[in-house]
């Protein structure tokens, strides 16, 4: 691969940002390379972190950087990574780079050197590095005797050192715990299983109890804690030892996963003693564990029903409220507290559980939304937070100014707990499975079903494979009843209704498709409605849709095929997502009204922000826009637009590098 040489990089920007992209690289600002034959992607660090990406083509390069540049040419930092792969190129490199060089026989010359240098070597590289020290201790087996404690220590220090003058070990920092890692391995090796096992623990502790001062969005220090912990858990079962010798092991990580601070480290350390704990007598004492470390909430009190009168009320609560006067499964938005007001988030509206993605998307967000334009706030809460009236643009801010704790008093320490205590039963779950306990499982879930959706539509499942339909209906039900944005439920219900009751069935495909926009519940209400019932029930999602969101009117429109009235609703409410979104089904209609449609958008927005980002949103606009009308009339368009914004030469150049 031929990759720029200096003198084709120097004409690819100004002066001024080839001098500033070689100072960049020689200062040694580059934190990642990555180079896979054309594609080449770096991250630069300037007043923030910068991702470059670059990619070798017939015609030159083209690059993008995630900086503001917003001048001629291409930016400093891409400068600088140019810089840094040509002095990587091997037909660049000088013959006395070390990488070209061959191997030295390491073999050859320890059989060629006395018994009295090398033991001179040997101590003297022991003595000057404390890290080679250590493992030829625990090479040579002698205890190092230092404690889990000593070792987090160290590990502190190097997050103390790391840290940033706002007291934050900032993003793009990544501590190498590699000496302790390393070390582990060498006892582990040597059958040190204590030892390997303590300084594991000692990093995974260590990155714990510092990720408060943290920037991890990298996600570095949690994948290290994630090794650290699977290679405790590793270093025990590969030692085959009886119950007796593993029962250490799993009480600590039993109560790690019980105390563990965040969700992930829990996750972690469940997965560490599912490693751990291979037989019978395992599971049964993880069992007891669980039991000691957690108050008010034991396997034997689920079993016993102490939360059954919790869950009957849960129940009750629902049914009262859930709306069933036509006979479906849905909610009515009724809601215990009164005095709620539209613009408030209310602390509780977050106490039912992990969020998933369709708890904040609705089913309305997916990845062709992150390609049309700008992102609306009812995408993120779909039918999640039902107290939030979307009715016009808004911002997060506004909605989440005031987060007030309803008459319930709950805490961010009950949340905590709720969020647990999931994860106990889940823990339950597991074990009680691998020790196929049916009687006992099925107990469970029957106490447990209506604190999560999963747990609901884990065990409606289990009941229709077992043949009782009729209890799998009812906790289905129930689950609808009780949780927010039950799609999965709701399909669930549709495939136990549809051999046994059709008013049903229908109901449930309809607010399937009104609630969440699932077009294959539309199909199948379609295929089972007569004309009559169809055309009224077609009536009713128009005027849903009219009223809540006409893009899905739009969306309702096309996947009917009726684009002239698709295109018609676009005029009448146009945006330029939706016009883009909808260019190859609708323009068919009429391309020309169409171009002119997109031109009357594209003018505003091509004024309204600045950065190559945007002019790059405008390239490609332009690029959706061909075919529409002569090549002539785009290219017209296209003039416009740089005689209107010749003051931006970076506009210019995006142009330029897209065709135009």
């Amino acid at each position: 691969m031929d990759y720029p040489a200096r003198d084709e990089i120097r004409s690819l920007c100004t002066e001024q940002s080839f001098e500033r992209g070689a100072n960049y690289y020689h200062q040694d600002r580059i934190q990642e390379l990555d180079i896979d034959g054309s594609e080449i992607r770096a991250t630069v660090r300037g007043s923030n972190y910068y991702d470059v990406a670059i990619d070798i083509v017939d015609d030159g390069v083209r690059s993008r950087c995630s900086c503001p540049y917003d001048y001629a040419g291409d930016c400093k930092h891409v400068v600088a990574v140019l810089l840094a792969v040509d002095d990587r190129d091997p037909e660049t490199m000088s013959d006395t780079d070390p990488e070209r060089n061959e191997t030295v026989d390491i073999e050859s010359l320890v059989d060629q050197t006395t018994a009295e240098d090398l033991r001179a070597f040997l101590l003297d590289i022991v003595a000057a590095d404390q890290d080679i020290r250590d493992r030829f201790v625990a090479f040579v087996g002698e205890d190092t005797g230092k404690t889990v404690y000593d070792y987090k220590q160290e590990i502190d220090r190097l997050f103390d050192d790391a840290v940033s003058r706002r007291g934050m070990v900032e993003h793009g920092t990544h501590i190498d715990f590699s000496q302790y890692t390393d070390l582990a391995e060498t006892h582990r090796e040597r059958g040190h299983v204590d030892t390997a096992t303590d300084i594991y623990r000692a990093v995974s502790e260590g990155i714990r109890e510092n990720l408060d001062r943290v920037d991890d969005s990298s996600g570095h220090y949690g994948r290290e804690l994630e090794r650290a912990i699977e290679a405790y858990a590793e270093t025990v079962a590969e030692q085959e030892f009886e119950h007796e010798r593993k029962e250490l092991y799993i009480q600590y990580l039993c109560a790690e996963f019980v105390g563990a601070d965040h969700g992930f480290a829990s996750d972690d350390y469940d997965g560490a003693l599912r490693t751990v704990c291979t037989e019978d007598a395992d599971l049964e004492y993880w069992l007891e564990q669980l039991d000691a470390h957690v108050s008010g909430v034991t396997l034997d009190a689920v079993l016993s029903g102490e939360l059954s009168s919790k869950t009957d009320d849960r129940r009750d609560e629902t049914e009262d409220s859930a709306d069933t006067s036509d006979g479906s499964a849905r909610d009515d938005g009724s809601t215990d507290h009164p005095e709620r007001t539209d613009d408030v988030l209310y602390a509780s509206d977050f106490t039912d559980g992990p969020l998933s993605t369709d708890d904040f998307t609705g089913g309305a967000l997916d990845v062709e939304h992150l390609a049309v334009g700008t992102l609306q706030f009812e995408y993120f809460v779909g039918d999640a937070f039902e107290e939030l009236r979307v009715d016009e643009p808004t911002t997060v801010e506004k909605h989440t100014a005031r987060v007030e704790l309803t008459k319930s008093g709950t805490t961010d320490t009950d949340i905590s707990s709720s969020l647990q205590k999931r994860r106990i039963f889940s823990t339950y779950v597991y074990i009680l499975e691998e020790l196929g306990d049916e009687d006992a499982l099925s107990q469970l879930y029957e106490e447990i079903y209506l604190e999560s959706k999963r747990f609901c539509k884990e065990y409606a499942r289990r009941l229709i494979d077992e043949g009782n339909e009729n209890r799998a209906i009812e906790v289905v039900e129930d689950g609808i009843h009780t949780f927010r944005s039950a799609r999965e439920l709701r399909w669930l219900a549709a495939d136990l209704y549809e051999d046994r009751d059709m008013d049903e069935y229908r109901a449930t495909l309809k607010q399937l498709f009104l609630d969440h926009t699932e077009w294959a519940a539309y199909d199948d209400l379609k295929t089972i409605c007569d004309d009559q019932e169809w055309q009224s029930i077609y009536g009713e999602f128009e005027r849903h849709f009219e009223r809540d969101d006409r893009k899905d009117l739009v969306a309702l429109y096309v996947h009917d095929d009726d684009l002239e009235r698709a295109f018609a609703e676009l005029k009448e409410n146009a945006d330029l997502s939706s016009v883009r979104q909808y260019r190859d089904p609708v323009a068919t209609t009429a391309p020309v009204e169409y171009f002119e449609l997109y031109r009357e958008l594209l003018v505003p927005f091509a004024a309204g922000d600045t950065g190559r980002r945007h002019y790059r949103d405008i390239a490609d606009h332009l690029e959706e826009m061909q075919g529409l009308v002569p090549e002539a009339r785009l290219e017209e368009f296209v003039d416009f637009l740089k005689d209107k914004h010749s003051n931006r030469p970076a506009f210019l150049d995006e142009l330029e590098k897209a065709g135009f």
